[in-house]
């Protein structure tokens, strides 16, 4: 099979994704994500995306980028996917050279990525990629959800002074949006010492992405502030949405209202026909697991992160 590849271009974003779809069924990607995926990433963090043909067909993929919230420059990630029927004719390599090429070249001193399947450990394991933790994903049914808590909870917090408010309501307040969302993800495990946290990255990447659903998704609000929150990124074509982050403040936390949050967000779905939920947690975090698992979450796969040194 002759195969050609190429920078990625916009009008390849319909292609990729369907791609993309085929090999991470578990994650939610659209056309328009991808787009602005690129052009929303900072520009220190020198993005790049390939492409693979086979005559009219797209059948490889490649990323590459520094990571701009570690503390420490150098550390980047690197991701490559082949279709299946495009295999074993050595264009992952080709693929994985490009990728790999373009973050040393710019002084990567740490690779990361990730795989799920046999195909992906062998990949990994012969770049000289080693495990470094385990994600576990699960997928909500949201027409069978519990939500049964929700009405009590809701009143319980509401007699504290606590308010549920879709994010749509809160989009003057941009800045404590973004100050709860940032110690949500301090406290996302990672094996990099986290660094700044960017308003201005995290208002293009995030509060701008075209998926994140203004209506379903939902903050607890205290004296007008959000102290805690649970944001969907949502496919409505596809029927599925994903959990974008959810958290609370360090000084809020122990009331149960990320809970509420993620109820909320949950029986959105549920009344606006959107069927699946997916959700990554570590495979360590088992309060997190314990939560999903009430709430009817069912485990799918689970994702190695793996990382190499040069």
């Amino acid at each position: 099979m002759n195969t050609a590849i190429r920078p990625f271009e916009d009008r390849d974003a319909g292609s990729v994704s369907a791609l993309l779809r085929e090999l991470l069924p578990h994650y939610l990607i659209t056309a328009e994500l991808l787009v602005h995926w690129l052009r929303s990433t900072p520009e220190r963090a020198l993005v790049r995306f390939w492409v693979a043909e086979a005559g009219d067909d797209l059948v490889g993929w490649a990323d590459a980028e520094f990571r701009t919230t570690v503390a420490e420059p150098g550390v980047a990630t690197l991701w490559v996917g082949v279709a299946e029927q495009a295999r074993r004719a050595g264009l992952g390599e080709r693929l994985y050279s490009l990728a790999e090429k373009h973050l040393l070249e710019r002084s990567a001193w740490k690779l990361e990525s990730s795989y799920d399947g046999e195909t992906g450990r062998r990949f990994a394991e012969r770049h000289g990629f080693v495990s470094t933790r385990i994600e576990r994903l699960s997928t909500l049914d949201s027409r069978e959800a519990d939500l049964s808590e929700l009405a009590s909870l809701e009143q319980a917090r509401r007699s504290e002074g606590f308010a549920l408010r879709p994010l749509r309501d809160l989009l003057d307040r941009p800045h404590d949006l973004h100050a709860l969302y940032a110690e949500a993800e301090s406290d996302i495990p990672s094996d990099d010492e986290p660094g700044e946290f960017r308003y201005e990255d995290w208002f293009e990447e995030t509060l701008r992405s075209p998926a994140l659903e203004m209506d379903g998704s939902f903050n607890v609000v205290f004296e007008g502030r959000p102290v805690a929150f649970a944001w969907l990124d949502v496919d409505r074509d596809g029927r599925r949405a994903e959990h974008n982050l959810t958290g609370t403040l360090r000084e809020f936390r122990g009331r149960g209202l990320a809970r509420l949050a993620k109820l909320a967000a949950i029986r959105w779905c549920a009344e606006n026909g959107i069927d699946t939920l997916l959700t990554g947690n570590d495979r360590e975090n088992e309060p997190m697991l314990a939560i999903n698992r009430r709430l009817g979450y069912r485990p799918t796969i689970e994702r190695t992160e793996v990382a190499k040194v040069l």
